[in-house]
């Protein structure tokens, strides 16, 4: 039976819903993406899924617009006030709520799991959080408890997934956190997906 596996949460690749979350690179916003749709409109779609509300400022057409998670939004350039009309998104809290509420029930349903596969007591459960929240050293002493009930190659096995688990919940949680965050103005590596585009400038790069 090899060595116990514990990776460090920073190095995990979040996956969730349509694409990878940690688009990094020069890109003003990577949460979303504008495109001209010949001369007269463009539209904004979500580049991951997560669905936001769209708001046109300085424009002729100002508002607040619900960009779903599979769908896009188009609007007409004419609407556009030359380079002054911006556009930003919001991760509205109903939303960022009704998601982290599916990450919690996820991250519930694989302790039960686990809890199965390595035969640990009910009132063993009590080692695991009500919520996947963690810093790096509380995450690795709760996967090496956990290491604790492996005791051949077949529950290595499911440890092992069970790592991958924890690791998806409290990652994603956190992104989602830190989206939510710079949403509201709080300055973390999030914050630029949320400033104003200028529209003009956008189309034109």
């Amino acid at each position: 039976m090899r060595g116990v596996s514990i990776f460090s949460v920073s190095r995990v690749v979040l996956t969730l819903i349509v694409s990878c979350f940690f688009i990094q690179g020069n890109a003003q916003n990577d949460q979303i993406a504008l495109r001209a749709i010949g001369k007269k409109e463009f539209s904004v779609k979500s580049l991951n899924g997560i669905p936001y509300t769209v708001v046109i400022e300085s424009s002729n057409n100002d508002g607040q617009f619900h960009l779903g998670s599979t769908g896009r939004l188009t609007f007409k350039i004419d609407d556009m006030i030359d380079t002054r009309s911006t556009l930003r998104i919001v991760f509205e809290e109903e939303i960022y709520h009704s998601l982290e509420d599916k990450l919690l029930e996820q991250y519930k349903a694989d302790i039960k799991w686990i809890q199965s596969e390595l035969e640990i007591k009910e009132s063993e459960l009590k080692m695991f959080p009500t919520r996947p929240v963690f810093t790096d050293a509380g995450l690795e002493k709760l996967k090496g408890k956990v290491f604790e009930y492996v005791t051949n190659d077949r529950k290595e096995s499911y440890f092992n997934k069970w790592i991958e688990k924890i690791n998806y919940s409290v990652g994603a949680v956190g992104f989602f956190r830190e989206l939510y965050g710079a949403s509201n103005g709080e300055d973390n590596s999030q914050r630029h997906n949320f400033l104003p585009i200028n529209i003009h400038e956008e189309l034109n790069n």
